[in-house]
Protein backbone atom coordinates (compact mmCIF):
# COMPACT_ATOMS: atom_id res chain seq x y z
CA UNK A 1 0.00 0.00 0.00
CA UNK A 2 2.72 2.27 0.57
CA UNK A 3 4.43 2.27 -2.77
CA UNK A 4 0.81 3.09 -4.29
CA UNK A 5 1.34 6.57 -3.22
CA UNK A 6 3.23 9.30 -4.81
CA UNK A 7 6.91 9.55 -4.80
CA UNK A 8 6.58 12.91 -3.38
CA UNK A 9 3.68 12.03 -0.82
CA UNK A 10 6.16 8.91 0.30
CA UNK A 11 9.63 11.09 0.81
CA UNK A 12 6.93 13.84 2.91
CA UNK A 13 6.08 10.86 5.16
CA UNK A 14 9.75 10.59 5.72
CA UNK A 15 10.99 14.12 6.27
CA UNK A 16 12.28 14.48 2.74
CA UNK A 17 11.65 16.74 0.03
CA UNK A 18 12.40 15.81 -3.29
CA UNK A 19 12.95 17.66 -6.49
CA UNK A 20 15.65 16.25 -9.29
CA UNK A 21 16.00 12.85 -7.36
CA UNK A 22 12.32 11.38 -8.41
CA UNK A 23 14.03 8.36 -10.34
CA UNK A 24 14.95 7.05 -6.60
CA UNK A 25 11.05 6.19 -5.86
CA UNK A 26 11.32 2.55 -7.69
CA UNK A 27 14.51 1.92 -5.52
CA UNK A 28 13.07 3.40 -2.41
CA UNK A 29 9.82 1.00 -2.64
CA UNK A 30 11.61 -1.96 -3.01
CA UNK A 31 13.60 -1.22 0.16
CA UNK A 32 10.46 -0.37 1.85
CA UNK A 33 8.79 -3.43 0.91
CA UNK A 34 11.72 -5.68 1.89
CA UNK A 35 11.55 -4.13 5.22
CA UNK A 36 7.83 -4.49 5.71
CA UNK A 37 7.82 -8.34 4.89
CA UNK A 38 11.04 -8.69 7.32
CA UNK A 39 9.35 -7.12 10.04
CA UNK A 40 7.00 -9.71 11.36
CA UNK A 41 9.15 -13.00 10.18
CA UNK A 42 9.47 -15.17 13.22
CA UNK A 43 7.04 -13.99 14.92
CA UNK A 44 4.01 -16.14 13.61
CA UNK A 45 3.34 -20.27 14.13
CA UNK A 46 0.82 -21.36 11.69
CA UNK A 47 -0.86 -24.56 12.19
CA UNK A 48 0.06 -24.31 16.22
CA UNK A 49 -1.98 -23.33 19.44
CA UNK A 50 -0.73 -23.07 23.03
CA UNK A 51 -1.81 -25.81 25.42
CA UNK A 52 -3.71 -23.88 27.67
CA UNK A 53 -5.64 -20.71 27.78
CA UNK A 54 -5.66 -18.11 30.52
CA UNK A 55 -7.75 -18.08 33.40
CA UNK A 56 -9.89 -15.72 35.10
CA UNK A 57 -10.34 -13.28 32.15
CA UNK A 58 -14.12 -12.80 31.17
CA UNK A 59 -14.77 -13.08 27.44
CA UNK A 60 -11.98 -15.09 27.08
CA UNK A 61 -12.05 -16.68 24.03
CA UNK A 62 -13.13 -13.19 22.25
CA UNK A 63 -14.60 -13.73 19.02
CA UNK A 64 -12.19 -11.25 16.99
CA UNK A 65 -12.03 -11.36 12.77
CA UNK A 66 -8.35 -11.17 12.18
CA UNK A 67 -4.93 -12.70 13.83
CA UNK A 68 -3.79 -8.79 14.36
CA UNK A 69 -6.54 -8.04 16.47
CA UNK A 70 -6.09 -11.08 18.61
CA UNK A 71 -2.85 -9.96 19.07
CA UNK A 72 -3.79 -6.70 20.09
CA UNK A 73 -5.89 -7.53 22.69
CA UNK A 74 -3.99 -9.87 24.26
CA UNK A 75 -1.20 -7.02 24.35
CA UNK A 76 -4.03 -5.50 25.91
CA UNK A 77 -4.66 -7.65 28.65
CA UNK A 78 -2.76 -8.02 31.79
CA UNK A 79 -1.39 -11.66 32.49
CA UNK A 80 -1.64 -12.20 28.59
CA UNK A 81 1.62 -13.44 27.32
CA UNK A 82 0.66 -15.34 24.29
CA UNK A 83 -1.96 -15.39 21.93
CA UNK A 84 -4.20 -18.17 19.42
CA UNK A 85 -6.79 -17.28 16.50
CA UNK A 86 -8.52 -19.54 15.22
CA UNK A 87 -9.37 -18.43 11.48
CA UNK A 88 -12.30 -20.36 10.83
CA UNK A 89 -14.05 -19.83 13.64
CA UNK A 90 -12.79 -16.40 14.80
CA UNK A 91 -12.25 -17.10 18.40
CA UNK A 92 -9.17 -15.69 20.43
CA UNK A 93 -7.77 -17.43 22.84
CA UNK A 94 -5.37 -15.32 25.48
CA UNK A 95 -2.73 -17.49 26.96
CA UNK A 96 -0.34 -16.97 30.07
CA UNK A 97 3.49 -17.39 29.87
CA UNK A 98 4.07 -20.46 30.67
CA UNK A 99 1.91 -22.57 27.78
CA UNK A 100 3.20 -24.85 25.63
CA UNK A 101 3.60 -24.42 21.89
CA UNK A 102 1.94 -27.42 20.04
CA UNK A 103 0.76 -28.94 16.87
CA UNK A 104 -2.77 -27.98 15.89
CA UNK A 105 -5.60 -28.15 13.06
CA UNK A 106 -5.07 -26.22 9.78
CA UNK A 107 -6.17 -22.40 10.26
CA UNK A 108 -4.43 -21.54 13.53
CA UNK A 109 -1.97 -18.67 14.10
CA UNK A 110 -0.21 -18.73 17.80
CA UNK A 111 2.50 -16.00 18.44
CA UNK A 112 3.29 -13.45 21.49
CA UNK A 113 1.80 -10.39 22.63
CA UNK A 114 4.27 -8.16 21.01
CA UNK A 115 6.39 -9.42 17.92
CA UNK A 116 10.50 -9.04 18.45
CA UNK A 117 12.17 -6.78 16.41
CA UNK A 118 14.47 -9.60 15.33
CA UNK A 119 13.32 -13.35 16.22
CA UNK A 120 15.47 -15.58 17.74
CA UNK A 121 13.41 -18.69 15.80
CA UNK A 122 15.03 -16.93 12.25
CA UNK A 123 19.03 -17.01 13.81
CA UNK A 124 19.11 -19.11 16.44
CA UNK A 125 21.06 -22.92 17.22
CA UNK A 126 20.05 -25.50 19.16
CA UNK A 127 22.29 -26.09 22.59
CA UNK A 128 24.15 -29.58 22.32
CA UNK A 129 20.86 -31.27 24.67
CA UNK A 130 19.14 -31.03 21.90
CA UNK A 131 16.84 -33.20 21.06
CA UNK A 132 16.01 -33.32 25.13
CA UNK A 133 13.90 -36.54 26.52
CA UNK A 134 10.96 -34.12 27.43
CA UNK A 135 9.21 -31.72 25.47
CA UNK A 136 10.57 -29.14 27.94
CA UNK A 137 13.97 -30.19 27.50
CA UNK A 138 13.83 -29.92 23.76
CA UNK A 139 12.39 -26.11 23.82
CA UNK A 140 14.98 -25.18 26.62
CA UNK A 141 17.26 -25.97 24.21
CA UNK A 142 16.35 -22.96 22.06
CA UNK A 143 17.58 -19.32 22.35
CA UNK A 144 13.62 -18.37 21.86
CA UNK A 145 12.50 -21.17 24.07
CA UNK A 146 10.69 -22.55 21.19
CA UNK A 147 11.64 -24.92 18.79
CA UNK A 148 11.30 -23.34 15.43
CA UNK A 149 8.15 -24.02 13.45
CA UNK A 150 7.53 -24.71 9.90
CA UNK A 151 8.17 -21.95 7.45
CA UNK A 152 8.23 -19.57 10.93
CA UNK A 153 10.76 -17.36 9.00
CA UNK A 154 9.08 -17.18 5.69
CA UNK A 155 6.76 -14.51 4.50
CA UNK A 156 3.60 -15.04 3.95
CA UNK A 157 0.34 -13.54 2.23
CA UNK A 158 -2.64 -12.48 4.27
CA UNK A 159 -4.59 -15.37 4.33
CA UNK A 160 -1.70 -17.20 5.53
CA UNK A 161 -0.39 -19.07 2.37
CA UNK A 162 3.55 -18.65 1.43
CA UNK A 163 4.68 -15.76 -0.36
CA UNK A 164 7.33 -15.10 -2.68
CA UNK A 165 10.85 -13.73 -1.41
CA UNK A 166 10.66 -9.97 -2.75
CA UNK A 167 14.57 -10.46 -3.11
CA UNK A 168 13.81 -13.06 -5.75
CA UNK A 169 16.45 -15.67 -4.70
CA UNK A 170 16.16 -18.92 -6.71
CA UNK A 171 18.28 -21.60 -7.35
CA UNK A 172 18.70 -24.33 -9.54
CA UNK A 173 19.23 -27.95 -8.23
CA UNK A 174 19.04 -30.02 -10.29
CA UNK A 175 18.49 -29.89 -14.84
CA UNK A 176 18.14 -32.62 -17.53
CA UNK A 177 20.81 -30.81 -19.18
CA UNK A 178 23.13 -31.81 -16.38
CA UNK A 179 22.22 -34.92 -16.16
CA UNK A 180 19.57 -35.17 -14.29
CA UNK A 181 16.60 -38.22 -15.44
CA UNK A 182 13.89 -35.61 -15.21
CA UNK A 183 10.91 -37.97 -15.14
CA UNK A 184 9.39 -37.14 -12.11
CA UNK A 185 5.70 -38.74 -11.30
CA UNK A 186 2.76 -36.51 -9.39
CA UNK A 187 3.17 -33.74 -11.14
CA UNK A 188 0.10 -31.97 -12.57
CA UNK A 189 -0.53 -30.33 -16.32
CA UNK A 190 -0.68 -26.57 -16.52
CA UNK A 191 -2.99 -25.55 -19.74
CA UNK A 192 -3.45 -21.72 -18.63
CA UNK A 193 -0.24 -20.76 -19.49
CA UNK A 194 -0.77 -16.52 -20.13
CA UNK A 195 0.81 -14.78 -23.71
CA UNK A 196 4.50 -14.76 -22.93
CA UNK A 197 4.59 -16.71 -20.03
CA UNK A 198 6.16 -19.78 -20.02
CA UNK A 199 6.35 -23.21 -17.97
CA UNK A 200 9.65 -22.42 -15.78
CA UNK A 201 8.48 -19.03 -14.92
CA UNK A 202 4.57 -20.46 -13.79
CA UNK A 203 6.94 -22.80 -11.70
CA UNK A 204 9.35 -19.74 -10.30
CA UNK A 205 6.68 -17.10 -9.36
CA UNK A 206 4.74 -20.06 -6.85
CA UNK A 207 6.43 -20.78 -4.18
CA UNK A 208 5.24 -24.17 -3.34
CA UNK A 209 6.25 -25.41 -6.93
CA UNK A 210 9.80 -27.35 -6.92
CA UNK A 211 9.74 -29.14 -10.31
CA UNK A 212 8.92 -28.07 -13.58
CA UNK A 213 8.85 -29.78 -16.80
CA UNK A 214 8.10 -29.45 -20.65
CA UNK A 215 6.99 -32.97 -22.67
CA UNK A 216 4.28 -34.94 -22.65
CA UNK A 217 4.95 -37.22 -19.18
CA UNK A 218 2.48 -40.08 -20.30
CA UNK A 219 3.56 -41.02 -23.43
CA UNK A 220 5.98 -40.74 -26.82
CA UNK A 221 4.38 -37.99 -28.63
CA UNK A 222 6.79 -35.54 -27.52
CA UNK A 223 4.43 -32.62 -27.42
CA UNK A 224 5.78 -29.54 -25.23
CA UNK A 225 3.31 -29.54 -22.31
CA UNK A 226 3.69 -27.91 -19.31
CA UNK A 227 3.79 -29.88 -15.77
CA UNK A 228 4.38 -28.46 -12.40
CA UNK A 229 5.11 -30.29 -9.01
CA UNK A 230 5.17 -29.50 -5.29
CA UNK A 231 7.51 -32.34 -4.70
CA UNK A 232 7.65 -34.89 -7.57
CA UNK A 233 8.07 -38.25 -6.85
CA UNK A 234 10.27 -41.10 -8.15
CA UNK A 235 12.38 -38.25 -10.60
CA UNK A 236 15.72 -40.52 -10.26
CA UNK A 237 14.29 -42.91 -12.72
CA UNK A 238 15.79 -44.38 -15.59
CA UNK A 239 12.31 -45.46 -17.06
CA UNK A 240 9.66 -43.66 -18.62
CA UNK A 241 9.30 -40.87 -20.81
CA UNK A 242 12.32 -38.34 -20.91
CA UNK A 243 10.96 -34.71 -20.91
CA UNK A 244 12.18 -32.26 -23.56
CA UNK A 245 13.14 -29.70 -20.41
CA UNK A 246 12.99 -30.20 -16.50
CA UNK A 247 14.42 -28.46 -13.22
CA UNK A 248 14.15 -29.14 -9.93
CA UNK A 249 14.34 -25.29 -8.20
CA UNK A 250 15.00 -23.56 -4.76
CA UNK A 251 12.37 -20.97 -3.50
CA UNK A 252 14.27 -18.53 -1.25
CA UNK A 253 17.59 -20.00 1.17
CA UNK A 254 17.70 -21.93 4.22
CA UNK A 255 19.75 -22.57 7.51
CA UNK A 256 20.73 -26.11 8.81
CA UNK A 257 20.07 -25.56 12.19
CA UNK A 258 21.01 -29.22 13.39
CA UNK A 259 22.87 -32.52 12.05
CA UNK A 260 20.68 -35.56 12.43
CA UNK A 261 22.51 -37.98 11.60
CA UNK A 262 22.36 -41.31 13.79
CA UNK A 263 19.14 -40.59 14.66
CA UNK A 264 16.38 -42.62 13.48
CA UNK A 265 13.65 -39.71 13.78
CA UNK A 266 9.71 -41.13 13.45
CA UNK A 267 6.97 -40.10 10.67
CA UNK A 268 9.82 -39.34 7.80
CA UNK A 269 8.62 -41.10 4.25
CA UNK A 270 10.57 -42.85 2.09
CA UNK A 271 11.82 -40.82 -1.21
CA UNK A 272 13.69 -43.33 -3.26
CA UNK A 273 16.26 -46.26 -1.73
CA UNK A 274 19.89 -47.00 -1.68
CA UNK A 275 20.35 -48.72 -4.78
CA UNK A 276 19.00 -45.43 -6.95
CA UNK A 277 22.64 -43.82 -6.68
CA UNK A 278 26.18 -45.41 -6.85
CA UNK A 279 27.39 -43.82 -3.91
CA UNK A 280 26.18 -42.82 -0.18
CA UNK A 281 27.61 -39.41 -0.91
CA UNK A 282 25.43 -38.79 -4.45
CA UNK A 283 22.49 -40.04 -2.76
CA UNK A 284 22.71 -37.99 0.37
CA UNK A 285 23.06 -34.81 -2.38
CA UNK A 286 19.75 -35.46 -4.12
CA UNK A 287 18.24 -36.77 -0.92
CA UNK A 288 19.05 -32.97 0.55
CA UNK A 289 17.91 -31.26 -2.76
CA UNK A 290 14.57 -32.74 -2.31
CA UNK A 291 13.76 -30.87 0.76
CA UNK A 292 15.60 -28.11 0.12
CA UNK A 293 13.32 -27.82 -2.66
CA UNK A 294 10.08 -28.32 -0.83
CA UNK A 295 9.27 -25.56 1.24
CA UNK A 296 6.96 -27.57 3.80
CA UNK A 297 10.52 -30.10 4.31
CA UNK A 298 12.48 -29.46 7.91
CA UNK A 299 14.02 -32.93 7.57
CA UNK A 300 15.90 -35.07 5.64
CA UNK A 301 17.80 -38.02 6.54
CA UNK A 302 19.90 -40.62 4.20
CA UNK A 303 20.48 -44.11 5.18
CA UNK A 304 23.14 -46.55 3.41
CA UNK A 305 20.56 -49.38 4.03
CA UNK A 306 16.86 -47.59 3.04
CA UNK A 307 17.98 -44.82 1.16
CA UNK A 308 16.25 -41.32 1.72
CA UNK A 309 13.68 -40.25 4.18
CA UNK A 310 12.23 -36.69 4.07
CA UNK A 311 9.94 -34.67 5.95
CA UNK A 312 6.37 -34.73 3.75
CA UNK A 313 3.45 -33.53 5.84
CA UNK A 314 1.06 -34.03 2.49
CA UNK A 315 1.19 -37.78 3.36
CA UNK A 316 -1.05 -39.32 6.17
CA UNK A 317 2.25 -40.44 7.81
CA UNK A 318 4.25 -38.48 6.72
CA UNK A 319 3.89 -36.46 10.02
CA UNK A 320 7.16 -35.76 12.44
CA UNK A 321 6.21 -35.29 16.06
CA UNK A 322 6.57 -31.58 17.35
CA UNK A 323 9.21 -31.18 19.22
CA UNK A 324 11.67 -33.64 18.86
CA UNK A 325 12.08 -35.40 21.54
CA UNK A 326 13.86 -38.88 22.65
CA UNK A 327 11.15 -39.82 25.42
CA UNK A 328 9.20 -38.42 28.38
CA UNK A 329 5.99 -39.82 28.91
CA UNK A 330 5.24 -39.93 25.15
CA UNK A 331 5.27 -41.68 22.27
CA UNK A 332 9.19 -39.97 20.79
CA UNK A 333 9.71 -38.62 17.93
CA UNK A 334 13.58 -39.97 17.82
CA UNK A 335 13.99 -43.59 18.85
CA UNK A 336 17.57 -43.96 18.65
CA UNK A 337 20.59 -41.18 18.08
CA UNK A 338 22.85 -43.87 17.92
CA UNK A 339 21.56 -45.55 14.31
CA UNK A 340 25.08 -45.97 12.60
CA UNK A 341 23.23 -46.37 9.08
CA UNK A 342 21.79 -43.11 8.84
CA UNK A 343 24.68 -41.65 7.78
CA UNK A 344 23.84 -38.24 6.62
CA UNK A 345 20.73 -35.92 7.39
CA UNK A 346 19.86 -31.84 8.64
CA UNK A 347 17.01 -29.97 10.07
CA UNK A 348 16.75 -27.14 8.02
CA UNK A 349 14.91 -24.02 8.07
CA UNK A 350 13.49 -22.06 4.86
CA UNK A 351 14.03 -18.44 4.47
CA UNK A 352 13.75 -15.54 2.32
CA UNK A 353 17.48 -14.32 3.59
CA UNK A 354 20.16 -12.69 1.13
CA UNK A 355 21.15 -10.20 -1.26
CA UNK A 356 18.40 -9.47 -4.08
CA UNK A 357 18.95 -11.24 -7.48
CA UNK A 358 17.30 -11.37 -10.50
CA UNK A 359 14.82 -14.73 -11.38
CA UNK A 360 17.00 -16.93 -13.81
CA UNK A 361 14.26 -16.58 -16.51
CA UNK A 362 17.18 -17.54 -19.23
CA UNK A 363 17.29 -21.40 -19.25
CA UNK A 364 20.42 -22.27 -17.22
CA UNK A 365 23.46 -24.13 -19.06
CA UNK A 366 25.97 -24.77 -15.64
CA UNK A 367 26.31 -28.04 -13.79
CA UNK A 368 24.55 -28.42 -10.62
CA UNK A 369 24.89 -26.54 -7.63
CA UNK A 370 27.79 -28.34 -5.23
CA UNK A 371 26.49 -28.05 -1.92
CA UNK A 372 28.19 -29.33 1.59
CA UNK A 373 26.58 -31.98 4.01
CA UNK A 374 26.51 -31.47 7.11
CA UNK A 375 27.50 -34.91 8.55
CA UNK A 376 27.35 -35.99 11.90
CA UNK A 377 28.71 -33.57 14.83
CA UNK A 378 28.79 -30.27 12.87
CA UNK A 379 25.74 -27.28 12.69
CA UNK A 380 26.47 -24.78 10.03
CA UNK A 381 25.88 -21.60 11.33
CA UNK A 382 25.63 -18.34 9.07
CA UNK A 383 27.49 -15.17 8.93
CA UNK A 384 27.18 -11.71 8.24
CA UNK A 385 24.00 -9.12 9.09
CA UNK A 386 20.47 -10.51 8.66
CA UNK A 387 18.27 -9.56 5.73
CA UNK A 388 16.49 -6.57 7.58
CA UNK A 389 20.10 -4.90 8.93
CA UNK A 390 21.24 -4.73 5.44
CA UNK A 391 18.05 -3.63 3.74
CA UNK A 392 18.25 -0.34 6.63
CA UNK A 393 21.34 0.44 6.09
CA UNK A 394 21.32 0.94 2.23
CA UNK A 395 17.89 2.74 3.27
CA UNK A 396 19.52 5.27 5.27
CA UNK A 397 22.42 5.78 2.78
CA UNK A 398 19.38 6.31 0.30
CA UNK A 399 17.66 8.99 2.86
CA UNK A 400 20.98 10.98 2.78
CA UNK A 401 21.46 11.10 -0.54
CA UNK A 402 17.57 12.51 -0.91
CA UNK A 403 19.04 15.20 1.97
CA UNK A 404 22.17 15.83 0.26
CA UNK A 405 20.13 16.71 -3.27
CA UNK A 406 17.39 18.53 -1.75
CA UNK A 407 20.25 20.61 0.40
CA UNK A 408 22.31 21.13 -2.89
CA UNK A 409 19.19 21.82 -4.19
CA UNK A 410 17.88 24.30 -1.97
CA UNK A 411 21.61 26.17 -1.98
CA UNK A 412 21.24 26.52 -5.65
CA UNK A 413 17.75 28.17 -5.38
CA UNK A 414 19.10 30.33 -2.50
CA UNK A 415 22.34 31.32 -4.48
CA UNK A 416 20.14 32.85 -7.25
CA UNK A 417 17.43 34.50 -5.33
CA UNK A 418 20.74 36.26 -3.70
CA UNK A 419 22.49 37.00 -7.04
CA UNK A 420 19.56 38.47 -8.38
CA UNK A 421 19.11 40.93 -5.25
CA UNK A 422 22.79 42.03 -6.47
CA UNK A 423 21.87 42.58 -9.77
CA UNK A 424 18.31 44.60 -8.97
CA UNK A 425 21.29 47.02 -6.04
CA UNK A 426 23.86 47.38 -9.11
CA UNK A 427 20.93 48.40 -11.46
Amino acid sequence: RFCELPASMILRALGVTLHSCQSAQVRLCLLLAVLSQSEQLGCYHYGFSYNTMLQNVPGNPFEVHSMSTCQRVCSDTPGCDKFVFYAASQNCFLVARDAILQSAQPGTIAGPKTCPEVSEACTGFPSAGYPGKTVAESMEAWPSGEQPTSLQCWPRESNGFPARCLNATLTILEDTQSGWSGRCEGLKEITDLKPGETCQMRCMMAPLCSVWAEGSMSDSSRVAKCWNGVLGDKCNQQVGVQPLRAQRIQHGTYRVLASIAGMKIQGLVQSFDSSAYSTWEEGAKHCQFECRSFLACQFWQYSIVYGCYIDDPRKGRGHVDYPLTTGGGRSPSVVTTKDADIIAGEMIHHNCAGSTSPVPTALPTEGLTQVELVVRGKIAKESGWPLWIKSLLVLTAGLCMQVTCTAVWMGYKDYKRRKGRGNNLMG
